[in-house]
């Protein structure tokens, strides 16, 4: 898995030095056609695929924007430029939005990426990685983690889950090192990742047999997204038209990615050539994330209340935010398309 995510220590530092300019204060507005959108991650893969589809097939075009996508200095910035107005949406994670609400940052959700959760631990084939057994598979072990907030904020539920403190495992914090090279050369014994990451990774080492898995909302973590487009409360109030367009052009473009999933993966080589990705990872990646796009009722981007409640009670029991707000502080949907 690429280093995803800002940790949440650092996040939380990050975003308390703008929360006081930006707790009451408006965004500058861009102009109403011009969207500059943040990644994540410091450079491209496949999740901007759907991004990526909007720009070439000319669907952003259609929908009336010139949207240019910009890339962060770290993991941490992607909200800070988005409360700075840096870029008007960006690609967070929930508890990534869910941090920057608590230190009053005023970031809203716009739509989902994802609808559930497929964040896991993985270790090499062959070696267990059980519900029933967790505790003695992982008591004692090194467990890798970026340092990543997803990371930080699902790791104590399984620990919780198996009846572990985190003083009885070796979490390994590498942030520049790449779990699946430390993994399979011995210096952890369990990875942490999300499958649609870790998989492609296994799979480009050449080695024989299955990654063993065990996906963390079998375990303990809660079953939520975790992607998000966001904005500002402050652009959202001004710009709903320039979101509604944003969002109009990414439904069609999500749609045509999924339907044409090889197309779409080479549109993103030929775009971003220096990705340091593959083909075969792209595609790979692609179609691990598309049983993730929807929900349960088949839709695209919808958020609830049910999804922003569990997880701001999920970071309020293990100490990554003080109070609980209600869901509606988090998000909206009224920029979505009609299905």
């Amino acid at each position: 898995m690429k280093l995803r995510r800002a940790g949440a220590l650092a996040l939380t530092a990050t975003l308390a030095s703008v929360a006081v300019t930006w707790s009451g204060g408006a965004a500058s507005a861009a102009p109403l056609k011009s969207v500059t959108f943040a990644y994540d991650f410091p450079g491209p893969d496949f999740e901007l695929i759907p991004v990526v589809v909007a720009q070439k097939e000319g669907l952003f075009a259609a929908a009336g924007l010139n949207v240019k996508v910009v890339f962060p200095s770290n993991t941490s910035s992607t909200a800070l430029m988005l409360a700075t107005g840096a870029a008007q949406v960006g690609f967070v994670t929930t508890t990534d939005m869910g941090v920057a609400v608590d230190k009053k940052v005023p970031l809203l959700s716009i739509a989902n990426y994802s609808m559930s959760n497929n964040w896991a631990l993985f270790a090499k084939p062959g070696v267990p990685l059980t519900a029933a057994n967790l505790k003695k598979e992982l008591q004692g072990k090194r467990i890798f983690s970026y340092g990543d907030t997803w990371t930080e904020s699902m790791l104590p539920f399984v620990l919780r889950h198996a009846g572990l403190s985190a003083s009885q495992v070796d979490i390994k914090v590498e942030p520049t090192a790449i779990d699946t090279t430390w993994l399979l050369a011995g210096k952890v014994d369990i990875s942490t990742s999300t499958t649609n990451y870790e998989i492609p990774g296994f799979q480009g080492a050449k080695v024989k047999g299955q990654l063993s898995q065990l996906l963390g909302t079998a375990v303990g973590a809660p079953n939520i997204p975790i992607w998000d487009y966001a904005t500002t409360k402050s652009y959202a109030a001004s710009q709903g038209a320039t979101l509604k367009a944003f969002m109009s052009a990414i439904a069609k473009a999500t749609a045509w990615a999924v339907k044409n999933p090889v197309a779409a993966a080479k549109l993103f080589d030929t775009t971003y050539p220096a990705s340091g990705y593959t083909n075969a990872y792209n595609l790979s990646g692609w179609k691990l994330t598309l049983p993730f796009l929807k929900n349960a009722a088949g839709k695209y981007f919808v958020e609830t209340d049910a999804q922003w409640s569990t997880l701001a009670r999920a970071l309020k029991s293990i100490g990554l935010i003080s109070t609980v707000p209600s869901p509606s502080t988090y998000y909206t949907n009224k920029f979505l398309p009609a299905s």
